[in-house]
């Protein structure tokens, strides 16, 4: 009799396989929402920096330029479909680069209130996914000087109107202030451009032109008196106590005696006061003081004889005074004059 053994053949059951079916599911699931949740975050991430950096752009350029970049006060400009945009053609943001969000490629805009103290930036955010939108604004907004958001659709969007969950689309504002140091219009780009004697050079500062107008200002000097002491007659050696003294510019570039560093020609008398010379030249801090033996003011002080004149300066020249100079390129439009006013009985 022939006995036949036959091996039974094992496989998966049902249940193993729909086991495996649902761990593999689950990993996949995981790895979707991680991407989902690092492509929100990078969105966001983007967003806000392109945000702060087209504020500090718009910062920049208040401080060269003294005023926002924006053709006026209450007016708004879409810089992703402006390539010529100030900031751009200015070099403060690059003027080779489409700013675009990465939102659906919204568009980014810059504003401007009508006071002219409020520099804006904004752009929307757009998700079919319930509450992305509002949540993602609230987080980029979080990370913004002086940003909110709205679902109101306005020049810029206003606040009082924030995100919801149900919005697919939500606006995100941020803003900052005029500058500190221009808070006074009348001051805007001061610079201190050094202590000096009597007779020293002073470098004329190169200002720059201003792009909304095509308007280059013209340079301006102050020269403060600092310290002034007892000043001597050379020929007496006489010391006399000063009654008044008074500082001021001329313009070095002119002959007889144009402005060096190298030169010992402290000439206070012989060119133009007030005048501000070319680009790249100099104007002369001079001093002037009256004693009680008269004026003792520097004249035509030379090489070849320093000692020579009515100086009061003796062999060194403002030995016993210090300068202090002042620069400044004065904004587009600002107001000339002054209202201060001395009262007299």
């Amino acid at each position: 009799m022939t006995m036949i053994t036959r091996n039974k053949i094992k496989g998966f059951t049902l249940v193993e396989i729909l086991l495996v079916l649902v761990i593999i599911s689950s990993v996949i699931y995981m790895l979707l929402s991680y991407m989902q949740q690092k492509t929100l975050q990078m969105r966001i991430d983007r967003t806000t920096l392109q945000m702060q950096q087209i504020l500090n752009a718009g910062l920049a350029y208040y401080v060269g330029f003294g005023t926002w970049p924006l053709p006026a006060a209450g007016t708004a400009v879409d810089i992703t479909a402006t390539p010529g945009n100030l900031l751009q053609s200015s070099g403060y943001l690059p003027s080779n680069v489409t700013i675009v969000s990465p939102w659906g490629g919204a568009h980014y805009s810059i504003y401007t209130d009508p006071a002219n103290k409020l520099f804006y930036v904004y752009t929307s955010i757009t998700s079919p996914t319930s509450g992305a939108a509002s949540a993602a604004g609230n987080v980029i907004a979080g990370t913004l000087p002086m940003a909110y958001t709205t679902k109101t659709n306005a020049t810029p969007p206003q606040a009082g109107t924030a995100c919801v969950a149900a919005d697919t689309t939500c606006y995100v504002v941020s803003s900052i202030t005029i500058p500190g140091q221009n808070l006074n219009s009348n001051a805007g780009n001061v610079n201190f451009a050094g202590l000096y004697r009597h007779g020293g050079c002073v470098p004329v500062p190169t200002c720059p032109t201003d792009p909304a107008t095509g308007v280059t200002p013209t340079p301006e000097v102050f020269i403060v008196p600092v310290s002034v002491t007892g000043l001597n007659d050379p020929n007496s050696g006489a010391i006399y106590p000063i009654s008044s003294f008074t500082a001021y510019a001329m313009d070095a570039s002119a002959s007889p005696n144009p402005c060096k560093f190298s030169s010992i020609q402290p000439d206070c008398t012989t060119n133009t006061v007030g005048s501000a010379p070319p680009s790249g030249l100099y104007w002369r801090a001079c001093l002037s003081v009256v004693t009680e033996k008269g004026n003792v003011q520097a004249t035509n002080q030379n090489s070849t004889s320093p000692g020579s004149g009515n100086t009061g300066f003796g062999t060194d020249y403002g030995a016993n005074v210090t300068l202090m100079a002042i620069t400044r390129c004065p904004k587009p439009g600002e107001p000339s004059g002054s209202n201060f006013t001395v009262y007299s009985n």
